[in-house]
Parts: structure tokens; C-alpha cells; sequence
């Protein structure tokens, strides 16, 4: 029974976090403890508790004799976390360079495939979810899988702000496709100097086309700094 009571509290965790990320759950949107057990079919108590969690990631903000709320986007928070992952990630690539092996190369191949067809079916979640799991196979080839563990809970923000990059129809996720495809070329050539660029211009894309969004979705953000708003490089 208590095993039961974890696993229905991990899977209404796993799913109201789930919702959020891909922006089920829009930032500011209030939504109610009674609702989300009905539209998950767990009970309220693990609901309650997941929602507990899902407060400390920053994700949910409750707010005293007016509800609970899906947090806004932490530019702050997102800009912090893109240069933390900027400067991991160089260093894995470099390591992933050396190890990566035929079938590995080949699993990335597919992926590819797939976002591709992603693209063409315009099925965002699909092509987050694969855009996730491309980088995730290069920490793993690199032997690095307990740092993208980590990364997971530094870069909550800012994969919410690439998730909605993807309801942007004028930035186009073929430019996304196209830095993956070279990332993956120039690991598979181990060619150092080129996987240092590579993997820079593709992180620095995340936050990059930021005013766009700003401008698309202005109450989706808070802690938005001056330059967030123009067209300054971060």
C-alpha cells in the first residue's frame, strides 16, 4: 500500500510537471488541486503533495486566499542557466568526441530523422521531446549522464522558454534541425575546434531570439532585464 501511495504520487508529479514544461499549463493560468486529480484520476492527497514539489522547482506559486498558479517564465533564472549549460556542455561534446562510436552515431541519425519529421507534422512536443533526448545521448556516450541528471533541475526555466520558442511560427525549427545535424557532423569528424563552435552558436540560439517571445507572450515572463527586449547578444 505505501509502495502504491509513492507511485501515485511520482506519476501525478511526473505528469503536472510534464504539463508544464510543455506548456499545457500556460504560465499565470490558475489551476485547482480538484481539477487535476478528476483529469488524472489519482486522489487529491498525492496530487496535493505533488504539487508540493512541484512549488520547490519554481513551477507552481501559491498564493494565500487566491490559488495556485503556474509560475511565470524566470528570464533571470533562464539566462543563468543557459550559460551554466553552455560552458557543461562544451566540455561533453569535446569528451564525446573521442568515444563516440558508429552506433551511437547511427542512434543520432535516427533521432534526426525523427525531428524532422516532427517538423513536418509541426507536433511540438514530439520534437522537444527528441531535441531533449539528442543532447541527453551525447552525455551518455560521454559517460556524463549523472551531470544531465543535474542539468535537469538547473535548467527548468530555460526549457520552458524553448518549449515556447516552438509556438513562434517565424523562428523556423529547421535552424534548430540544422545545428543539430552539424553538431552531430563534426563530432562524428572529431573535429575539435569545430565542435566548440558548434555547440556555443546552437546554445546561445536558446536565448538569442528571446525578444521575439517577449513580444509574442509578454505575460508569460517575469524578471525581464533591459536588454532582454532588444536585439543584444547575451
Amino acid at each position: 500500500m505505501q509502495q502504491m501511495t509513492k507511485n501515485m504520487r511520482n506519476e501525478a508529479y511526473s505528469e503536472l510537471r510534464y504539463r508544464i514544461m510543455h506548456n499545457k499549463f500556460i504560465p499565470g493560468q490558475k489551476i485547482s488541486e480538484k481539477t487535476i486529480s478528476e483529469e488524472l484520476g489519482i486522489g487529491r492527497t498525492p496530487v496535493r503533495e505533488a504539487i508540493i514539489r512541484i512549488e520547490r522547482d519554481g513551477l507552481i506559486d501559491v498564493i494565500p486566499q487566491s490559488g495556485t498558479y503556474i509560475s511565470q517564465i524566470d528570464m533571470e533564472k533562464a539566462k543563468d542557466a543557459r550559460f551554466v549549460r553552455q560552458n557543461v556542455e562544451v566540455e561533453i561534446m569535446l569528451e564525446t568526441t573521442a568515444k563516440m562510436t558508429d552506433a551511437a552515431y547511427h542512434e543520432q541519425r535516427v533521432n534526426l530523422r525523427e525531428q524532422a519529421v516532427a517538423i513536418q507534422k509541426e507536433d511540438p512536443d514530439t520534437f522537444f521531446d527528441l531535441d531533449e533526448a539528442f543532447h541527453h545521448r551525447f552525455y551518455t556516450v560521454a559517460g556524463r549522464d549523472n551531470i544531465w541528471d543535474w542539468l535537469q533541475t538547473v535548467n527548468m526555466q530555460l526549457n520552458r522558454f524553448r518549449w515556447i520558442r516552438l509556438k513562434v511560427n517565424t523562428l523556423n525549427w529547421q535552424t534548430i534541425l540544422q545545428q543539430h545535424e552539424n553538431l552531430l557532423d563534426v563530432v562524428y569528424r572529431r573535429d575539435l575546434e569545430d565542435v566548440r563552435f558548434q555547440t556555443t552558436a546552437h546554445l546561445r540560439l536558446m536565448l538569442q531570439e528571446r525578444k521575439y517571445l517577449l513580444d509574442k507572450f509578454p505575460g508569460y515572463f517575469m524578471n525581464v532585464g533591459p536588454g532582454d527586449k532588444t536585439d543584444l547578444d547575451i
